[in-house]
């Protein structure tokens, strides 16, 4: 089969039957474009210019074993092996948790309000490293420190700051149980915790609920602010009076997550939405 499929447009075409009914005609469209970019240097829009152009059957045959993948619930940028995040590349693999693009657009925020800063940044949960990463390299004379409880984790965030020259300092603590001495001293605290309640589990797809660390994502609905009471507790000690934080919240939470952190001292504590306007994004200041 694979040497019958000879252009651009014909493999765009099978990729996209093979999508359907699991994706939308866009997503699968995206998809699509995105597989072919990555085993033959085509972007989407050579790909439509010269959708007549043919490719090797050697080829062929890599883009739609990956097709086959994607098909199956493995997530792409799995089976890439990478995302692209804040103009960063970004190494991911089972065991580490997917950039979101609201994580992007918070780390997008944090740069924008905080041109040349050049002190200390904390990122708490760090995962992959994409934000800490894109930090260092956006305010290269700041101290960036990045942390996590996983050790898979880790080891790829310390190839991804290799591979993109970031100078991110790095360690293991969970944010649960180590004790606030254990974090250093910060100017801006960042993190993106786990915040999807279990109830909340049913609806996000397949691709995630089987390929993607659990532990990253989930929180019970017993306690679903466990992680940020304990950033609350952490930033209590280790943010510099004046400090910021800037934190990736459940839209659902908005009110109680901006409540906890009133109640744990902090000020112009504000709930902010994303690009689809979901609440997601909390900031908060440590009073001088």
């Amino acid at each position: 089969m694979a040497e019958k499929l000879q252009t651009i447009s014909e493999i765009r075409r099978l990729l996209a039957g093979m999508f359907k009914g699991q994706w939308s005609p866009g997503e699968a469209g995206a998809m699509a474009t995105v597989l072919i970019r990555e085993y033959t240097a085509m972007d989407g829009a050579h790909q439509l210019a010269y959708g007549t152009q043919s490719v090797s059957p050697e080829t062929v045959a890599l883009i739609m074993s990956a097709g086959r993948r994607a098909a199956s619930g493995e997530p792409i940028q799995y089976i890439i092996g990478y995302t692209l995040f804040c103009g960063q590349r970004i190494e991911v693999g089972p065991g580490v948790l997917i950039p979101r693009p609201e994580t992007e657009e918070m780390t997008a925020m944090i740069i924008a309000e905080n041109q040349g800063f050049d002190g200390t940044v904390m990122d708490l949960c760090t995962g992959s490293g994409c934000i800490a990463i894109s930090v260092a390299a956006a305010f290269p004379g700041a101290e960036v420190y990045g942390t996590d409880n996983s050790e898979t984790a880790l080891t790829k965030a310390a190839r991804n700051a290799a591979s993109n020259n970031a100078a991110v300092k790095l360690f293991l603590a969970d944010i649960l149980t180590a004790p606030a001495a254990s974090f250093p001293v910060s100017d801006i605290i960042i993190s993106n915790p786990p915040y999807v309640r279990r109830s909340e589990m049913k609806l996000m797809r397949p691709n995630v609920l089987d390929h993607e660390p659990h532990e990253a994502l989930f929180v019970s609905d017993d306690d679903p602010l466990i992680y940020y009471r304990s950033i609350a507790s952490i930033a209590s000690e280790r943010l510099r009076m004046n400090g910021i934080m800037y934190l990736e919240i459940n839209e659902a939470l908005g009110s109680e997550s901006a409540g906890l952190f009133l109640k744990s001292g902090f000020v112009s504590v504000t709930v902010t939405e994303d690009i689809n306007s979901r609440k997601r994004f909390l900031k908060a200041s440590k009073n001088g």
